[in-house]
């Protein structure tokens, strides 16, 4: 799709485009991060920059970013080419809060704790009540706004929870080729794209999608967050 297609123009919908934060050094050695707050790897940067550059021409009326670290540098990579410095951080859109597992191992967690070792800190369902709280929040207000084309920048699990919870719990549509399947971990820097109307419906158009990175990369490691 080129940028017209992919920009909302519809005054009574908005289109949200969701990026991971990129990579980081501890999602290289497969350590838990949670909200330990991390920042982005050399590697993390150029990803970062590569989805800067592929929104660079899109008119985007806001920015909302989680707070921790390498959301933040992620954003910066994005909006430093539309002219903007300032833009919402917010703790709400902020991985899922993992416990005494942060800064460990995934296999020393594992081995510890079993396969529930996230549950340690924010249960799935706390993690889901908070994002889709953030998530009515955001097309409350940009609505009321007038805002039609949205950037977040969140964690894998974040988004993960959140895109499967609009669409086991709210109905919203998949895209062409999308699968719920599909709705797993997405990759560093990947674009995720949601239209709702203000009639609460939604699309979920893309997931996942990381052609600025030059591949489309489909499988990660699903227990790391």
């Amino acid at each position: 799709m080129t940028v017209d297609e992919l920009l909302n123009t519809d005054s009574d919908k908005v289109r949200i485009f969701i990026v991971r934060h990129g990579q980081t050094p501890w999602n290289n050695i497969k350590k838990c991060q949670g909200h330990t707050n991390i920042g982005l790897n050399e590697k993390g940067y150029q990803q970062a920059e590569l989805i800067g550059e592929r929104l660079k021409d899109f008119k985007i009326d806001e920015f909302i970013s989680s707070d921790l670290t390498r959301c933040v540098e992620t954003m910066n990579q994005i909006t430093k080419h539309h002219g903007v410095s300032e833009y919402r951080k917010t703790p709400q859109l902020r991985e899922r809060f993992m416990g005494p597992v942060e800064g460990m191992f995934l296999k020393d967690a594992l081995e510890k704790y079993g396969v529930n070792f996230k549950d340690l800190g924010e249960t799935k369902k706390e993690l889901v009540i908070r994002l889709s709280k953030e998530w009515d929040e955001i097309l409350k207000d940009s609505f009321n706004k007038g805002n039609r084309n949205v950037v977040l920048c969140s964690h894998g699990g974040a988004i993960t929870n959140l895109m499967q919870s609009l669409y086991y719990d709210r109905d919203y549509q998949l895209g062409e080729g999308l699968i719920p399947e599909s709705l797993n971990v997405p990759f560093n820097t990947s674009l995720t794209v949601v239209e709702v109307s203000q009639d609460g419906k939604g699309l979920i158009e893309r997931f996942g999608c990381t052609k600025h990175l030059g591949t489309e990369v489909e499988a990660v490691d699903q227990d790391l967050r």
